[in-house]
């Protein structure tokens, strides 16, 4: 189906590949996912959380969005840690820039890596299609790349659609 010299490299939330990095000391292991991808790429593994600093377990956080900014702020304490999240991206986009990746699967629902399901709050309101802050900014630095959340992929058609374009970009 896909004949390259080299399996083209896609990053991918830590959790999806059984690290325990989520803030509960728990991931989202999804080996059919894991085991279909990995036959046709390499998978690179990336935790926005724990590679900014934060701690295993950790107080769960959501984005809220302040004067029109999301914040990323922890729930209990109300520990606003955008700009741990911030400064680390930065950095780490750079260093993704020249590693050749092809792609990128995000885990939904996070606030730092969904790419439209995670919650929002503004004002009184709450709202379920919020993008992470890692995914927002990847996107906006990686416009070409497919990227995607990992309940997308688990169809057969939507992974192969997935996979076309990431050998597509992988060619050029």
């Amino acid at each position: 189906m896909f004949l390259l010299k080299t399996k083209p490299i896609i990053g991918i939330s830590s959790c999806l590949l059984g690290e325990n990095v989520r803030y509960n000391s728990e991931n989202k292991f999804d080996k059919c996912l894991v085991e279909e991808m990995s036959k046709h790429v390499t998978l690179l593994s990336l935790c926005p959380e724990m590679e900014s600093g934060m701690t295993v377990p950790r107080e769960p956080m959501d984005l809220f969005c302040v004067d029109g900014v999301y914040r990323m702020i922890t729930l209990k304490s109300h520990c606003d840690v955008t700009s741990t999240v911030t400064e680390w991206i930065e950095d780490r986009l750079q260093e993704l820039s020249k590693v050749g990746l092809c792609g990128f699967v995000f885990k939904a629902k996070s606030p730092s890596c969904a790419l439209n399901s995670t919650r929002v709050h503004s004002g009184s309101e709450i709202y379920s299609n919020g993008r992470g802050l890692f995914a927002e900014a990847f996107v906006e630095r990686f416009p070409l790349l497919p990227v995607e959340e990992e309940g997308r992929l688990q169809s057969d058609v939507c992974r192969n659609d997935f996979l076309e374009k990431v050998f597509r970009v992988c060619r050029h």
